[in-house]
């Protein structure tokens, strides 16, 4: 077995060497998923249908892999995904993703319950970050999250849509497993408001405006709104829609 990863010829070795050196719980809460886990399975087996299609005699003499992101370059159409409790495995916790992905050119998207947090991941990194947002708070606070994100540099804020509460994982419930997030959550209660009264906005265009009084705004119809006041694309964030259908009629809406 491999001793570093240097020495990795595979994935499969980074994967070996990844998990010995893990915390099993950590190890058993990365790889793992929601219930039984019969939705990881079918994206595993999603994945293993996909197939490079094989071509001949093409002039490779020109080759461009690059794009970009949110008006970012990337060497690759690919970026780091966010991921909650990174200190599990990683002391640094999101600044380790994001110096790897900075140091390789590709985006990094930073999440907003992974330490050390908005701030210390930017200021350390300084790489092309992408803000992704559990709600936690009232509008007035998620505005206030987009300030902040929009100030330090981040090329994009998202907003996360799907998780009203945090998942049953009976791969945790078997081995008596509680993770970090789950032990002294705070604020959830907001994640799982579909609606919220809206009060003192800023006229649309200015962020220091005379307030005004809304009715009752659906939070991405909210966020949609406030697109015009800040220079960076405010989008919502997709994150287990198994059915196209789904994911259709949330941009529909």
């Amino acid at each position: 077995m491999v001793q570093s990863i240097k020495e990795a010829q595979t994935l499969g070795q980074v994967v070996q060497l990844a998990k010995t050196n893990s915390k099993s719980e950590s190890w058993n809460w990365l790889i793992g998923g929601a219930e039984t886990e019969s939705t990881l399975k079918r994206n595993r087996q999603s994945l293993d249908q996909l197939a490079f299609r094989p071509r001949v005699l093409r002039s490779v003499d020109n080759i461009d892999t690059t794009t970009k992101l949110f008006g970012k370059n990337s060497i690759l159409p690919i970026f780091l995904a966010p991921i909650g409790g990174l200190v599990q495995l990683n002391p640094m916790g999101s600044i380790a993703p994001a110096k790897a992905a900075k140091e390789f050119g590709v985006s990094c998207f930073v999440s907003s319950v992974s330490e050390p947090g908005m701030e210390p991941t930017m200021k350390q990194t300084g790489g092309n970050l992408i803000y992704q947002l559990y709600v936690r708070g009232d509008d007035t606070w998620v505005i206030d999250q987009l300030d902040r994100a929009t100030d330090l540099g981040y090329s994009a804020f998202c907003i996360t849509v799907d998780s009203a509460h945090y998942g049953r994982r009976e791969r945790d419930k078997l081995s008596g497993y509680t993770p970090p997030a789950r032990r002294t959550p705070k604020g959830a209660r907001y994640q799982a408001q579909l609606n919220c009264s809206v009060a003192n906005w800023p006229r649309s265009g200015s962020r220091s405006a005379t307030p005004i009084n809304s009715a009752s705004f659906n939070r991405l119809k909210t966020l949609a709104w406030c697109q015009p006041m800040f220079p960076i694309p405010i989008t919502p964030t997709f994150t287990g829609i198994m059915l196209g259908v789904i994911l259709s009629n949330s941009f529909t809406y």
